[in-house]
């Protein structure tokens, strides 16, 4: 009877162990998945940032793709998403796709630059305005950046608000300036229009004459359209020199200059004028076309095909908005 009892509670103990055993086999080869489904999940995501890293940015989607099915509702690579769209120029799919992060992680700083980018690119500056407005809740020092888009929505007063805000508080900065500068321009375009009709009945070498006595850029601007007109790239080259050295911040300056260089073959100096110039082109898209053509010129010549075509898709991207 011992001995029954005996092999009774051995049994006991082995079916015990065994159930034991298998619960944490069962376990263990469900982590085992779960630990292989990651590192797929984390191999496929590499990938992506590696494909997106050197510009192949259709297989980094390919590679997001197979990491949504694995996990479909991860927040960081719906940002990838987003990102890799935006760099095809495909900014319909790209504001989808970071919308869709923002309402996983509305507060996410990089979300909403790069929301604010995506609006930028679409001329949304509502929406622009709103995503920068949030940044700088966060970031302080973004503030900059929101007085440029008010400039670009054509909200002047708003971003002169800012500016003088930032100067109670004895905040400058050479951007700062540059945009006080384009907002007294933009503000005093009536005056300047009157002043440029009342020039306009005077011939060109008076207006020259003018120029070398009074050496205001209403006068400079006037001359270097007609002599442009004229194509007297010697004279422009001179006109436009003395233009960069007396009004830097007017981007006409740049272009003409641009041009005469580009007329004499000297493609690689008017590469870095036209983009010291584009800087100071502001809420005027015939002026930005000028300027993305002049180099589309110089690249070409240069035989750039691939740089020529980066500007082209910005020109025709431009000319589609201004006939919306």
């Amino acid at each position: 009877m011992k001995n029954r009892t005996s092999n009774f509670f051995i049994l006991i103990l082995f079916c015990t162990s065994f159930l034991s055993y298998s619960q944490d086999d069962d376990s263990m080869i469900l982590l085992k998945d779960d630990e292989s489904k990651l590192i797929k999940f984390e191999n496929h995501y590499f990938e992506a940032l590696k494909y997106k890293a050197i510009g192949n940015y259709t297989r980094a989607i390919t590679e997001l793709e197979k990491c949504q099915q694995l996990f479909s509702d991860d927040k960081s690579v719906v940002f990838e998403f987003s990102k890799n769209y935006f760099f095809l120029n495909k900014f319909v799919e790209a504001e989808l796709y970071i919308q869709n992060a923002l309402e996983k992680d509305s507060e996410n700083y990089w979300f909403l630059e790069h929301a604010k980018k995506v609006s930028l690119k679409q001329f949304n500056y509502e929406r622009a305005i709103e995503f920068q407005k949030k940044m700088v809740l966060k970031k302080p020092e973004k503030t900059e950046d929101l007085v440029l888009i008010y400039i670009q929505a054509r909200k002047y007063k708003e971003a002169q608000r800012i500016i003088d805000e930032l100067t109670s508080k004895k905040i400058t900065s050479s951007k700062l300036e540059h945009y006080q500068e384009t907002i007294l321009r933009l503000l005093d375009q009536k005056t300047i229009k009157e002043k440029v009709n009342n020039t306009n009945n005077l011939s060109l070498e008076a207006l020259k004459k003018s120029f070398e006595d009074n050496q205001q850029y209403t006068i400079l601007k006037e001359i270097l359209t007609q002599e442009i007109t004229n194509n007297n790239f010697d004279i422009l080259l001179n006109y436009s020199n003395k233009g960069l050295e007396l009004f830097p911040a007017q981007p006409l300056n740049y272009l003409v200059n641009a041009k005469t260089l580009i007329h004499t073959k000297k493609y690689n100096e008017a590469i870095g004028v036209l983009n010291n110039g584009i800087d100071f082109v502001v809420d005027d898209t015939n002026l930005e076309i000028d300027f993305y053509e002049q180099l589309i010129i110089c690249f070409e010549a240069l035989n750039q095909g691939k740089e020529a075509k980066k500007y082209l898709d910005k020109v025709n991207r431009l000319k589609t908005n201004i006939h919306k």
